[in-house]
């Protein structure tokens, strides 16, 4: 195995040294967000150690790590946006190496589970641009990878540094919580025994205070973001009382076509969801009528103001706009793959995969726009979690709905 991990670890070098020379050395002209990122780490780079005012008043909507690290990388090396560009490569290069050497060692999967992650059309992309998805992304591996190996302060702290790069991060140690808690509980009308059951194994508590990780900066720009940012983005506040029930669906969608549906075809694991209405016909019946009643309520359709104008919600979306298919149609697509996703995780007995799916997707429903970047760390995280039985196979079906070539290596 070790020696898989090296090969794949030099493969993976080459790849980036001819991406990096197919690119023009990153020196190529700034690309969307690198327009107003560049000028963001320019800002930063003139405070090492940011001020609070400054902390207040930088005109982004995420939190500021990014900035911070690229602050940091054009104070030394000078402020162009090719040195910012080989930190997200590094970074990028660093995740996953992560995701190779972390790898369970006698998984049948990872060739399968990398794979996935790297044909995500995105993973490209914010790793050859200045993007800050990769650091909240490789801050939330290595938090994961913690997690599992029972390094819980390491787990605390590489969570929290993800959510002080994405706020949406906060799903992932929220995500462990959730397990965590409701794996030991023991539900009883004596509330000692509940309470005594829930702290049996403390750990839960380092991931609580990950979730917490998000307070400081609400409480310094009274809010989710900047108040001035979000107006200028049309993300208001008075969108904060709001749900967008069609990003969910959507989300749910992008989790079938870059998850569910690769995993299927390599593991040939159809008998699962081919059972599931009868093994869960209460559960199932009730998928069917909340997506019902979202197709026809709250379709989902992309954001559309001043400030952004891109017609689709994704790539998903735009490949089958492009392919003729729009409207109610379009919508009864995104409810079948929600269906085969909500199968996919949803059972009795939540895994920890269930929760990083569930309160990923719940989260996705308040963002300001839909992307398919939005679902990549939560589809990244997936794909690890995959390599591990335990956390693989629907929790009900442990020991049934075995893949037909449960021995082959993936």
């Amino acid at each position: 195995m070790h020696r898989k991990k090296l090969y794949t670890s030099f493969a993976l070098l080459a790849i980036f040294v001819i991406v990096f020379f197919l690119k023009e050395r990153f020196t190529v002209d700034p690309y969307q967000d690198e327009h107003h990122y560049l000028p963001t780490a320019v800002l930063f780079s003139t405070e090492p150690v940011p001020s609070l005012h400054l902390l207040q008043t930088y005109n982004e909507l995420n939190t500021p790590i990014p900035f911070i690290l690229g602050g940091w990388v054009l104070r030394v090396f000078g402020k162009d946006i090719q040195n910012l560009r080989l930190l997200t490569a590094f970074t990028s290069f660093a995740l996953l190496m992560l995701f190779v050497w972390f790898s369970p060692e006698r998984t049948k999967r990872f060739w399968l589970c990398l794979g996935g992650l790297l044909i995500f059309p995105n993973y490209y992309l914010i790793s050859v641009y200045y993007y800050t998805d990769i650091f909240a992304m490789v801050f939330t591996l290595g938090g994961v990878i913690a997690y599992l190996r029972k390094w819980h302060w390491v787990g605390f702290l590489s969570l929290a540094a993800a959510v002080c790069c994405r706020q949406y991060m906060l799903a992932f140690p929220a995500a462990i919580l959730a397990y965590e808690v409701f794996k030991n509980v023991k539900w009883s009308t004596n509330p000692v025994i509940l309470v005594k059951s829930v702290f049996s194994d403390p750990g839960w508590v380092w991931y609580a205070l990950a979730v917490l990780a998000i307070v400081p900066w609400v409480v310094i720009w009274h809010g989710p973001a900047p108040a001035s940012v979000m107006a200028n983005q049309h993300y208001d506040s008075d969108k904060l009382v709001n749900y967008n029930f069609g990003y969910l669906m959507y989300a749910s969608a992008v989790v079938a076509v870059y998850y569910i549906i690769p995993e299927t075809l390599v593991t040939r694991r159809f008998s699962h969801f081919l059972e599931y209405p009868r093994k869960h016909p209460i559960m199932f019946a009730g998928f069917l009528a909340v997506i019902a009643v979202i197709v026809a309520f709250f379709p989902a359709k992309q954001a559309h103001n001043p400030y952004f104008t891109w017609p689709y919600l994704g790539y998903v979306d735009e490949l089958l706009m492009k392919t003729g298919i729009s409207g109610l149609l379009k919508q009864l697509i995104f409810g079948l793959l929600m269906l085969v996703t909500l199968v996919r995780f949803i059972s009795p007995r939540f895994t920890l995969a269930t929760w990083v799916f569930l309160l990923n997707i719940l989260l996705l429903g308040k963002a300001q726009l839909s992307w398919d970047k939005y679902s990549l760390p939560m589809i990244m995280v997936l794909w690890f979690l995959a390599m591990y039985d335990e956390h693989w196979l629907p929790a009900a079906s442990r020991t049934e709905n075995k893949p037909e070539t449960l021995n082959v290596k993936y």
